[in-house]
């Protein structure tokens, strides 16, 4: 079996940081796999320090080795927190790697397929532009990066703007979408949440009428308010949605607010997502026992890994609840987040946060043609996660003063 020789990192800068593992093995000199983490502050750090536990072990014992991780990590708070953004990476580059040693895809050795492609929703903006945020979501523009109005929009530029979004990107052929339900120009600088006052209600429910009008009733239509509000602030909005039918309201209240969670439950119809803030089965063991939300969405690439949110998806299952996940990567996170959508009986939708940034499909050694359509990717049947990053895009738009893999 293979043994792991070294683990490097890399990171491109484009809306996200989007940070790389490489795990490296002594099999053909020097098979490798690559996976990738949700961003963190000081995350290829932490990788570099896995990297002492890991080198000389068996790539092949996956779970195994994330076990090690996490028991190396406890008295650093192995249960939670962005250790698991750095074992997440590199358990999908383990995965990876397996598939390349066994001539398998990844959906295969994580027990077959369900469905031949898995469905995505687009995160949409008003205006259509991205900015590029750092670790800790502070504006860090990048050359890539044209002016993003939307940060000085006006409320009814907001909704006049993403009515137009709407309606072009259903035209492109995706059948789900996602916007902010957020006020222009609020901050993460509450810890309590927002107060919603008449107009802001208002100003909500006719951001999400107009949308729900443009695209029809045959368009999938999530909203995302990012944790900010107070229950019977959100509940308002949530029950004035209700004939908007959406696919949820995401992120309603902070995750970790099991009481208000239950209330916006037993108050409305409209269906309440959450979970990308969670992590392992520990940290959504509570939403489904108490019946907190209607779906749950987990990120691949923080949650703890491939085998991790296939464990949380059996969890939803057996309580009859789907999975969506949440996804916000290059192409290689939607392609491995894909490897395990397609073999996830209650999986209902990903998420595809990355339509704007202009190297996106370049990202990809070879391009995306034959597993991306807009709406829809399709793992393929070759080894591994069956895509490689493109080297010379990768170094284009690396990190400022950080190094691509090979130019160590």
């Amino acid at each position: 079996m293979p043994r792991i020789t070294k683990l490097e990192t890399a990171v491109v800068q484009a809306n996200f940081h989007w940070t790389y593992v490489r795990v490296y093995s002594d099999r053909d000199g020097g098979l490798y796999g690559t996976g990738e983490c949700f961003f963190a502050p000081g995350l290829t750090r932490i990788i570099d320090e896995f990297s002492t536990i890991l080198v000389g072990e068996e790539a092949s014992n996956i779970e195994r080795l994330v076990e090690k991780m996490r028991w190396a990590a406890s008295g650093t708070g192995s249960t939670a927190g962005i250790i698991w953004n750095a074992i997440s990476g590199i358990e999908a580059a383990l995965w990876d790697l397996k598939g390349k040693d066994t001539g398998l895809p990844v959906w295969q050795l994580l027990g077959g397929k369900f469905r031949d492609r898995a469905r995505i929703y687009l995160d949409c903006h008003a205006d259509g532009a991205l900015e590029c945020l750092s670790p800790l979501l502070q504006e860090s523009p990048a050359s890539w990066e044209k002016e993003a109005p939307q940060r000085h929009l006006s409320r009814e530029d907001v909704i006049a703007g993403s009515v137009s979004r709407a309606r072009a990107m259903t035209a492109l052929g995706y059948t789900a979408l996602k916007f902010d339900l957020d006020l222009p120009g609020t901050t993460f600088d509450s810890p309590t949440g927002y107060a919603l006052n008449s107009a802001d209600i208002d100003w909500m429910v006719h951001l999400t009428t107009a949308i729900r009008e443009a695209v029809g009733p045959n368009v999938d239509l999530a909203m995302d308010a990012h944790w900010r509000y107070r229950p019977n602030d959100i509940l308002q909005v949530a029950k004035e949605l209700e004939a908007c039918r959406l696919l949820w309201l995401e992120d309603p209240v902070p995750p970790d607010d099991r009481r208000s969670l239950a209330y916006l439950r037993q108050h409305t119809t409209t269906p309440i997502g959450t979970g990308e803030n969670l992590q392992l089965r520990q940290g959504f063991w509570n939403l489904i026992v108490e019946d907190l939300c209607d779906v749950l969405t987990p990120d691949l690439q923080k949650a703890g890994g491939l085998a991790e949110g296939r464990k949380i998806a059996d969890m939803g299952a057996a309580a009859n609840k789907p999975v969506a996940f949440h996804m916000i990567g290059s192409p290689l996170a939607l392609m491995a987040s894909a490897h395990l959508a397609v073999t996830v009986p209650n999986f209902t939708v990903c998420e595809f946060h990355a339509h704007d940034v202009p190297f996106f499909h370049e990202l990809a050694q070879g391009g995306t043609d034959g597993w991306f359509v807009p709406g829809w990717v399709t793992p393929g049947d070759a080894p591994g996660f069956g895509i490689e990053l493109n080297a010379a895009v990768g170094k284009r738009w690396r990190l400022p003063g950080t190094a691509w893999f090979d130019e160590r």
